[in-house]
């Protein structure tokens, strides 16, 4: 166990208000009951999540936190320790400096270890406190070169081979993407059948990245593997397909869902990868402005209403649901009854009753909702809003009572109401129930380890002085301190941008952070509502209102450091 008792009640009871000492004590009879270290009985339970509470640990303890990225790990830091040792320790050797040695570590004040450790390479040991998780991860940098080992796979599974011989090429090929994926923090594969090969891309801070070109004769054992391991009929190649597989690299799980479609070459799959271990995003942690964040907090503590969540696909609309439903638990102390029914379950949530959408039995949102409306709930959240049926029944259960919260595929905030209309929801029964809507996009985020300002060239500012808004643009960023009350962007303007190095694979990008526009409906909206006005008026009302655009929250996290103009340019408009 990271802390003891003691100093987890000193942190979570008496510093941080989190429960009182009552509620502590009964985590810790479950704890005790279930044989698992308090510290992880609160993070099961929701009343911190894991990242907030290494990260306190840390401050308490008076070393530092670092959030390990397997790019954070040197090279040539790994041969201070032998792979056996730092498994069995749960350490990982960052980067050896003079004569210290940067040292993540689960337990960094494990003092033994760290005096051996001394010993046995003559260095000054330096520890940071990290996730268990990321320390297994780079443990994975032992094995060698990641990209060297991937491509010696693809050469010999391409290669004329038994069939037993292929099956074992085929095996190792895919387990040697995986370990790639996982080491590079993709968040999807991409297997493309072409005509002189088959591309594997991963997507890697939203952008895919071409990683490897295999053979076209190693396509079919490379997605019969896949296939295999993800349960799906290998004998059916003309129909999509869905399947799911779990992974296990040294203590690193991930719950891996895979889709294959026939194209005009073959079959193409598409995995997407999800830590089981990954921790909640608090509603902190999201990147929103602070006065956005009051927002959002002051609409989640309402008893009902209708928050929805827009954007297209991959725009991070789960990771802020799931933050809403972890600052709920919170922020509520989990005296509620939380349900949600999702397509699939990405992650599973402490004290939140989870439900599976399943066609093939008939289970499909709108049953779902159905059905937890029966089951006394506080808070409904439905992973998606596909239909006029789904849509009507989410109203409905808002308008007696209960916070509802969803996903919509809209362009903007505003357009949700378009949507929602005509979809056939009535006016006024839209006008009473949806209180708030987010909607977002992620940007790259730039590489802190290589990040540099310069003077912004005249093509960049004049593509933003040319937008129509670009007044009411800078009065924004003046009210929010990101420029000053004589600032014009006309005179030198300091932008930024990563030089690229080791740490981003010399991309200048290392991460994604959110761009947000927070829609607030008050009473002129509700009335427009109802009147049925266009989509144009209504959108200009809330600005008037005080609703800052996406762009404008994009260009005071590029004018910030968080991220290029470049980048805003690409996801917003």
């Amino acid at each position: 166990m990271l802390a003891t008792d003691d100093e987890l009640k000193a942190l979570i009871v008496t510093r941080l208000g989190l429960i009182d000492e009552g509620e502590f004590e009964k985590i810790r009879v479950v704890a005790a009951r279930l044989r698992i270290p308090v510290d992880r009985a609160l993070a099961e339970r929701g009343v911190i999540p894991i990242s907030f509470l290494l990260r306190e640990l840390a401050m308490d303890w008076g070393v530092g936190f670092i959030d390990l990225q397997v790019a954070d790990v040197h090279p040539d830091s790994l041969r201070a320790l032998p792979e056996e040792y730092a498994r069995g320790r749960l350490v990982i050797p960052i980067e050896k400096k003079d004569r210290e040695l940067r040292l993540a570590m689960y337990n960094p004040r494990d003092k033994p270890a760290i005096a051996q450790i001394e010993q046995m390479t003559g260095l000054k040991v330096v520890p940071f406190l990290a996730p268990e998780m990321s320390i297994r991860r780079a443990h994975l940098l032992y094995r060698g070169n990641i990209l060297d080992l991937l491509e010696r796979s693809a050469a010999e599974a391409a290669g004329p081979a038994t069939r037993a011989g292929g099956d074992r090429s085929a095996a190792e090929l895919v387990s040697r993407i995986l370990e790639y994926s996982v080491v590079a923090r993709a968040s999807d594969i991409h297997i493309e059948p072409y005509e002189v090969e088959t591309l594997v891309r991963c997507r890697i801070d939203g952008v895919l990245k071409e990683v490897l070109s295999v053979a076209p004769a190693a396509h079919a054992s490379l997605v019969a593997r896949v296939k295999i391991l993800s349960s799906m009929r290998i004998d059916e190649r003309r129909v999509p397909q869905d399947g799911r597989l779990e992974l296990d690299l040294s203590g690193l799980r991930m719950d891996i869902r895979v889709s294959s479609i026939p194209t005009a070459q073959g079959e193409k799959l598409v995995l997407r990868l999800l830590s089981k271990e990954a921790a909640f995003v608090d509603l902190e942690e999201l990147g929103l402005a602070s006065s956005d964040f009051d927002t959002v907090r002051a609409n989640l503590l309402r008893p009902f209403g209708m928050i929805l969540i827009t954007g297209p696909t991959g725009s991070g609309k789960s990771t802020s649901l799931y933050g809403m439903l972890t600052r709920l638990g919170i922020e509520r102390q989990h005296a509620l009854n939380i349900s949600t029914i999702e397509d699939p379950i990405e992650y599973t949530m402490p004290r939140v009753s989870q439900m599976a959408v399943n066609v093939a039995a008939g289970l499909e949102f709108a049953d779902g909702l159905r059905a937890l409306l029966r089951q006394d709930p506080d808070v409904i959240m439905v992973g998606e809003i596909r239909d006029k049926e789904t849509a009507d029944i989410g109203v409905r259960a808002a308008l007696v009572g209960r916070l509802f919260l969803s996903t919509l595929h809209t362009n903007d905030s505003t357009g949700a109401v378009a949507r929602l209309l005509d979809m056939g929801i009535e006016p006024f029964l839209l006008a009473s129930t949806l209180v708030m809507v987010l909607a977002q996009r992620l940007v790259r985020r730039i590489c802190i380890a290589c990040r540099e300002s310069f003077d912004g060239d005249a093509t960049r500012i004049d593509a933003v002085r040319a937008r129509p808004d670009f007044d009411h643009t800078l009065g924004v960023l003046r009210s929010e301190g990101v420029l000053g009350v004589a600032d014009d962007l006309s005179g030198g303007v300091r932008l930024f941008r990563g030089q690229g190095c080791l740490r981003c694979a010399n991309s200048g990008f290392r991460g994604r952070v959110g761009i947000f526009e927070v829609f607030q409906i008050n009473d002129d909206i509700r009335r427009m509502i109802m009147e049925r006005r266009d989509g144009a008026v209504i959108r200009a009302a809330a600005i008037a209102a005080g609703m800052k655009t996406m762009f404008q929250d994009g260009l005071a996290k590029a004018l910030l450091g968080d991220t290029t103009l470049e980048e805003v340019f690409r996801v917003a408009l």
